[in-house]
This record gives structure tokens, C-alpha cells and sequence, in this order.
């Protein structure tokens, strides 16, 4: 996330809470005295309105229904007790601070749109994992998640995360979208999670019809700036996004 993300900001936010109060810029009134009074006066009124926005940002990460919202534990999340389960045996004690920020909106009912960047080891597939096995009606034996990778050896790892945060929750099925995976015509798959590479992902929503891009309730494009920008996967991106994942 960018370096100036709200969790970062929250110090500053509430030093300058006290401060700020109840206090309102009228800018038809703030820019003659601007004018009047040179750069120094429109520089301190530029200062107190991003005070006041991140103020603001700061009070809407504490409000459960705004987008901005963020936890500081996973008890906050409301998890189902299996899934909390299968986190903590995974060895996560609290969220990440792409965790704590992305959850909420991944978590919600319906699930928002999002996306999220942050480095390497920082959480981000235990996030999305975590927001498809939370997503899933294991009574449904369909198809509900999907999520594309751009490598066979990536969507593997992937695979295991979701196997080992979900051991706890043994109704919810994986099956892996991958070369090698060959399924008969007429297979209706009773996964509910589908994991996959992009060529074989679309043979089985397309040609096949193993799975039903309308009864996807999660759909997850991993590494979604190499999907679209290197390996010969943007054309496949595209025409995933047309079949109505993102819709």
C-alpha cells in the first residue's frame, strides 16, 4: 500500500484532532484572505483543510459501515469459529496492515470491490483466501470462488493456503483449474472453490461449461499486474472479465 495509507496516518490524525475540533473552512472566504495575505496564508489554510481530511479518513476507519473501515483483530472479522480456527493455527496473531484495511470491504455482504497492492509477504493471499472460504455456502455444491493466477506453480501455493486455512472447515472443497487436471465433458463440478491459470480457467467456463460465471460469488485475478501486462495474458484477462466474474 502507498506510504501515506490511513493506518500510517492515524498518529498524525489524532494529534491533530484536538486541535482541529469543530473547526470549518468556508473556501469562498479562505481564498481572498489568501490573496490578501500572499502564500503563507494559503499554504496554513491548505495545511488545516488535509488535517481535517485526515481527521475525517480517521473517524470513517472506526465506522463498521464505511469503506474505510479497519480492524485490529481478527475477532472483529466475526469469522466463522472453523476459519478462526484454521488463521490461527496458520500462526497469524492479528491482522497485517493490508489485512486490517482490506478485510472489511472483502468481508462484506455483498463482497466490495477492490484493489489491493502491497509487498511481497505481506498477507495479501491469506486476505483473499480468507474472503473466499468466508464467502462459500458449503450446502452449495458448485462452483462459488474463483481465483486466477498466472502461473501453474502460483496457483499450487495459493491452493495450499487455502487448504491450510480451511482444513478446520472440511464441507468446503477445492479443485484445481490447472494442465494436467483433465476432466470428462458433462463433469459437474461439487467444488466450491476453483483455483486455475487463465487458459485452462477459461476452457472450463467457456468450451466445457464446468463452471457457471454467474453463480460466482468471489472472483479473485492474483498478480493482476503481470495477468495484464506480461506472459501473454492480457488478451485471456480481458475476456475473463467479459464473462461476468467482475460484474
Amino acid at each position: 500500500m502507498a506510504s501515506d495509507s490511513w493506518a500510517q496516518a492515524v498518529d498524525e490524525q489524532e494529534a491533530a484532532a484536538e486541535s482541529i475540533g469543530s473547526l470549518q473552512i468556508n473556501e469562498k472566504d479562505d481564498k481572498p484572505k489568501a490573496e490578501a495575505n500572499g502564500a503563507k496564508t494559503e499554504g496554513e489554510g491548505e495545511k488545516t483543510r488535509r488535517m481535517i481530511k485526515m481527521t475525517r479518513q480517521h473517524i470513517l476507519q472506526r465506522d463498521p459501515s464505511s469503506p474505510l473501515y479497519s480492524v485490529k483483530s481478527f475477532e472483529e472479522l466475526r469469522l466463522k469459529p472453523q476459519l478462526l480456527q484454521g488463521v490461527y493455527a496458520m500462526g497469524f496473531n492479528r491482522p497485517s496492515k493490508i489485512q486490517e484495511t482490506a478485510l472489511p470491504m472483502m468481508l462484506a455482504e455483498p463482497p466490495q470491490n477492490l484493489i489491493a497492492q502491497s509487498q511481497s509477504g505481506t498477507g495479501k493471499t491469506a486476505a483473499f483466501v480468507l474472503a473466499m472460504l468466508s464467502h462459500v455456502d458449503p450446502e452449495n455444491k458448485w462452483p462459488q470462488c474463483l481465483c486466477v493466477s498466472p502461473t501453474y506453480e502460483l496457483a499450487l501455493q495459493t491452493g495450499k493456503v487455502i487448504e491450510q486455512m480451511g482444513k478446520f472447515y472440511p464441507e468446503v472443497q477445492l479443485v484445481y483449474a490447472i494442465r494436467g487436471n483433465k476432466l470428462e465433458r458433462g463433469t459437474r463440478l461439487q467444488e466450491q472453490i476453483v483455483i486455475g491459470t487463465p487458459g485452462t480457467v477459461l476452457d472450463w467456463c467457456q468450451k466445457l461449461k464446468f463452471i457457471d460465471p454467474k453463480k460466482i460469488k468471489v472472483f479473485v485475478l492474483d498478480e493482476a499486474d503481470v495477468m495484464i501486462a506480461t506472459q501473454g495474458h492480457q488478451d485471456q484477462s480481458i475476456r475473463s472479465r467479459g464473462t461476468g466474474f467482475l460484474s
